[in-house]
């Protein structure tokens, strides 16, 4: 392969590093065969990742090879590679939201009863650090 073959399939592998051998051939004009030698004398060991090379072994497949290759497999995992994954950020910030108050009166009047230090429904409305009054007895 001549110096300019060679930059352009230099050319051709950084800008599509997912195309298959076949295609760089196709865009460098030059054999799939020049390809795979290129690739294999200037991809150092361990520099394709094994998402990059899972994505091309599997682009490089065959119709017939492609058909075998997803009957292995259990069809809620074919289901999930047509449909695609939902995003993850691991995250659980929540957005624009209010806090939300949960009116717990009628619990509280069950166990503590009416009191007559305190009415329940008059406590401030951050009363977090406010306790109620212990019951007698306890």
């Amino acid at each position: 392969m001549n110096t300019v073959a060679t930059e352009v399939v230099k050319f051709a592998l950084a800008t599509q590093p997912n195309a298959t051998n076949a295609e760089i051939a196709t865009l460098a004009g030059v054999s799939e065969q020049e390809v795979v030698t290129y690739r294999n004398k200037t991809t150092a060991k361990g520099t394709e990742t094994l998402k990059q090379y899972a994505a091309r072994y599997l682009l490089e497949m065959t119709e017939e090879d492609k058909r075998a290759f997803i009957k292995k497999l259990p069809e809620e995992m074919v289901w999930k590679m047509a449909e695609g994954s939902p995003a993850t950020t691991g995250s659980l910030d929540l957005i624009n939201t209010e806090p939300i108050r949960i009116d717990i009166t009628h619990q509280l009047l069950k166990v503590y009863g009416p009191t007559s230090q305190t009415s329940i429904t008059a406590l401030p409305p951050n009363s977090e650090t406010n306790r109620l009054p212990e019951r007698s007895g306890e």
